[in-house]
């Protein structure tokens, strides 16, 4: 049995990595469901492409299920586990030359909704883009913490277990790199 999450989700999670540790498939994909999106939204983030970030997203689990066996607590929320797992494809991504070679274009998003018009779609793009390279320039742990917190979705506890740092470490770090991104972003994007 594994050393459980304390809260009763966690403890439900702890059942659940447990059962898929001993072949239900069932079992992971409960696993899957619970935790797809915030991965997905921590590597979207670092990306900036939905394709990239599914692809992503999926290598994740399924390296995820391949090292199922070797997870253990220690400390470490699953969802912590994944997005470590994720971090460390993004890197590899990066520093592989398919990065160079390739050539993103957005999709073409469908809208349900009626616009104001294409001159808020432009300033919200441009908006977008200039947090993106703001957040793209701060410190890699800086960067992390962002996107963990507010793109992912991570508790600051969370956070903490990913990066392998205490609390107060990402507190700090997070405060570190807000600071900064309110110097370098202009006051009427803000």
């Amino acid at each position: 049995m594994t050393t459980p999450e304390p809260s009763p989700d966690g403890m439900r999670r702890a059942e659940l990595v447990d059962r898929a540790q001993a072949g239900d498939v069932g079992a992971f994909g409960e696993l899957y469901d619970e935790y797809s999106l915030t991965v997905y939204r921590y590597i979207y983030a670092r990306v900036s492409s939905s394709a990239l970030a599914e692809d992503l997203t999926s290598e994740t689990f399924v390296r995820a299920l391949r090292a199922l066996d070797s997870f253990r607590w220690q400390g470490r929320d699953f969802g912590a586990w994944l997005v470590t797992i994720a971090r460390n494809l993004i890197t590899d991504h990066y520093k592989s030359g398919r990065v160079r070679l390739e050539v993103v274009t957005d999709e073409i998003e469908t809208h349900d909704r009626q616009t104001e018009g294409p001159e808020i779609d432009v300033l919200a793009a441009a908006t977008a883009e200039v947090l993106r390279e703001a957040v793209a320039a701060l410190p890699e742990e800086q960067r992390d913490c962002l996107t963990m917190r507010f793109f992912a979705g991570l508790s600051i506890a969370e956070t903490a277990k990913a990066l392998e740092k205490s609390e107060g470490a990402v507190k700090q770090l997070q405060l570190r790199a807000v600071r900064h991104l309110a110097k370098v972003i202009p006051k009427d994007l803000r």
